[in-house]
């Protein structure tokens, strides 16, 4: 654990047996989760001290964690296609969440711990209750490996970034908020959104590539785009007249 400033802050978190494929902070930065590939969920103190015993029960490597705000939703994916959630005493909470063909590579959490989302193996990006019940059908579109997910819970926006090189934004019905954004030169490994809204953050092996995604920006591209339209000319119907007023402050 670091500060800002590259400093050291404690000493190395020892325990697991292998090696540590994810690792995430509570907000109040108290309390830090890391899965491994020994197949165990390890819960610490900014001190490095364990705060409950490993979680087990992944046959396989866990790939990924994530905590809810309150602390009370501790979410673990793994190699072995599940994901599970836990409470902070290392106990299993609700029903194993099965469904995958292949690996869980990213989970999350709304800030209530009342969405679950994951992304694998099989390019689909899947939402979940807290019982372990399907909230909608499949978020499908991407062609390649989903290895990041995210959730902006004020805003309902979803994310994902896969091996096929785009991030993709959803709402929570699966309906997608925007066309598929490019820029990486290779596959996405993870996404992230600012608690506004406003800014994605998406990172590669070619770097991070930053998005504005600010409405107002959009709109600004999406009337310059359509200046010449004859719609803008001469608007008769409803729609019309109402999209010439909504461009109008940006032409």
């Amino acid at each position: 654990m670091w500060n800002r400033n590259g400093q050291p802050l404690a000493q190395p978190f020892k325990g697991h047996q292998g090696s540590v494929n994810s690792v995430v902070i509570s907000t109040d930065g108290n309390t830090i989760l890391s899965g491994g590939s020994d197949g165990t969920v390890r819960m610490w103190n900014r001190n490095g001290q364990p705060l409950a015993q490993p979680f087990k029960g992944h046959q396989g490597s866990v790939t990924s964690v994530a905590i809810s705000t309150d602390k009370k939703t501790i979410l673990s994916g793994g190699s072995d296609g599940t994901v599970r959630i836990w409470n902070g005493n290392d106990q299993p909470e609700g029903e194993l969440l099965k469904g995958y063909q292949g690996l869980i590579l990213s989970v999350a959490t709304s800030t209530d711990g009342e969405t679950i989302l994951s992304g694998g193996d099989d390019g689909t990006v899947r939402v979940w209750n807290r019982n372990g019940k399907p909230v909608v059908e499949l978020f499908k579109g991407h062609l390649g490996s989903v290895k990041s997910v995210a959730i902006n819970t004020m805003k309902n926006i979803i994310l994902s970034g896969s091996s096929d090189g785009t991030v993709r934004m959803w709402n929570r019905n699966g309906q997608p908020l925007a066309e598929p954004f490019r820029g990486h030169q290779g596959m996405v490994n993870s996404v992230a959104i600012s608690t506004d809204g406003q800014t994605i953050v998406s990172g590669g092996y070619d770097g991070i590539v930053m998005w504005n995604i600010r409405l107002e920006s959009w709109l600004q591209v999406a009337c310059e785009r359509l200046r010449y339209h004859p719609v803008f000319k001469n608007p008769e119907s409803y729609d019309e007249k109402e999209a010439e007023k909504t461009c109008k402050p940006y032409l």
